[in-house]
């Protein structure tokens, strides 16, 4: 997709410069969009002709202006958003998109301005507040951002984006302490908040906390502000173009949100009928799902025609696995084995079943294989564990378990593991550290709950 320096792009957003500018009727934006992605093209010759039949319409210029800025032309999209203004300026949403674009482009004093203008059109919409607040931090008004973050948590105190916001100020004035009780707070309520998890780690570090600090910061290493904003989650619907297409339907399938991810990969698979690698990736979102009777429909006619096609074998193993069909799931993972030797996911997927079929010695040989393979991957690893928790090998165990979390120290399995282990030879007090930890790093996980009531019930008995 060609971004602001195209022709296209260029000539609109002097059209909607003037258009902004005119006190009269709007002039029409250009309707040559040819050097875009044919899909954004399609989208915005779609909502320009929307626009030439009412220009007086100020919603449709906002829509205009929602695509421009979803497709990356923030230029023409922040002219479009000012016509939008202009035609009514009391509807505060395309104002406050305005406000952002404007940010986004660096005019932070006008975007402030605008921002305080939302706030007084539409008084109870929290991200407004919380965004004043982010803004006037960064200027370094701690005092007025404390309480445009304090009206976001009075308007939405289910939100983290106001305590978040609290705690940068205290952080900002180097009010550790204070900025630590009201996270430890916020992630009582909200465990595995990562962008939460970072900033405590920073206030244990400066409070001298240093075990604390260090976990803290590395759960919370990834963490980025990922605060409710329904006006900023409309953006969403209006972008197009087949790697933004591709890029949303893997993060939905990241989400489990798989029904909206396969509907998305539907709608690319009738743009690309021909591609076949898209088509093994809808095929692998299916066996995802658990819906490995779809994914065999589309994924085994490909092999028929192509035997070596390894990530369509891969795919097939991997959701038979899932469903419990071992013995399908063993003869595609042999298959991917057999056509990818050196390959440490195939190996380990082969690990799996081969446990999952109790025979643990050739699953450990096929795992220790996998990790020698790979030797940054934490699964096999984490499954060694496993296997030999079984056995009741706990201290090997452990070690395999730390392993794991010396690769990634998110991996809640592998805490839950460590957790177990200690449990097991009754350091209670060791158990207990894990299991929190692992609340914190993947509050999510589906075992946490059982783990956490096995070893306080094993606490208990030992008593």
């Amino acid at each position: 997709m060609m971004l602001v320096r195209s022709a296209a792009a260029v000539a609109l957003s002097a059209v909607l410069l003037a258009s902004s500018c005119s006190r009269e009727r709007p002039p029409l934006p250009s309707r040559d969009f040819s050097d875009l992605d044919p899909e954004v093209a399609a989208l915005l010759t779609a909502l320009t002709a929307e626009v030439e039949a009412d220009a007086a319409d100020a919603a449709r210029w906002g829509r205009l202006a929602m695509a421009l800025e979803a497709n990356g032309l923030l230029v023409p999209a922040a002219s479009g958003y000012q016509v939008a203004v202009r035609l009514n300026g009391k509807e505060a949403r395309w104002r406050y998109r305005q406000a952002l674009v404007r940010e986004r482009r660096g005019d932070v004093g006008e975007a402030l301005a605008d921002l305080e203008q939302v706030i007084a059109l539409a008084p109870e919409y929290p991200p407004a507040r919380w965004r004043l607040g982010m803004w006037l931090l960064d200027r370094g008004d701690a005092a007025a951002a404390f309480s445009a973050f304090q009206a976001a948590i009075r308007l939405a105190p289910g939100d983290p984006a106001g305590y978040a916001g609290v705690a940068l100020v205290h952080l900002s004035k180097q009010e550790n302490a204070e900025a630590a009780a009201v996270l430890e707070k916020l992630l009582a309520a909200t465990p595995g908040d990562r962008y939460a998890m970072q900033l405590l780690g920073t206030a244990y570090r400066r409070l001298g906390r240093e075990d604390e600090a260090r976990f803290a910061l590395i759960v919370g290493s990834t963490g980025q502000p990922a605060w409710t904003d329904p006006w900023s989650d409309e953006i969403s619907q209006y972008r197009r173009g087949f790697a933004a297409m591709l890029k949303e339907a893997t993060q939905l399938g990241l989400e489990r949100r798989f029904d909206e991810a396969i509907a998305l990969l539907d709608r690319l698979m009738q743009l690309r009928p021909a591609d076949q690698a898209l088509r093994v990736y809808l095929g692998g979102m299916h066996a995802a799902a658990g819906r490995v009777d779809r994914a065999a429909s589309i994924l085994d006619p490909i092999i028929a025609a192509d035997p070596s096609q390894f990530d369509a074998t891969m795919h097939l193993a991997s959701g038979y696995l899932f469903t419990g069909d071992l013995d399908r799931a063993a003869d595609y993972a042999s298959r991917a084995l057999a056509l990818r030797p050196a390959s440490a996911d195939a190996a380990k997927l082969r690990g799996m079943v081969a446990w999952q079929q109790g025979r643990t010695r050739e699953a450990e040989a096929l795992l220790a294989a996998a990790a020698g393979a790979d030797p940054r991957d934490p699964m096999p690893h984490l499954w060694m564990g496993m296997i030999l928790g079984q056995q009741m090998r706990y201290l090997e165990a452990r070690q395999r378990f730390e392993a794991a979390l010396s690769r990634n120290p998110l991996l809640g399995d592998a805490l839950i593991g460590v957790a177990d282990t200690f449990a097991a030879v009754g350091a209670f007090a060791q158990a207990r550290v894990a299991i929190e930890r692992a609340g914190q790093a993947e509050p999510n996980n589906p075992r946490l709950a059982a783990a956490r009531d096995r070893i306080l019930t094993a606490a208990k008995t030992s008593r």
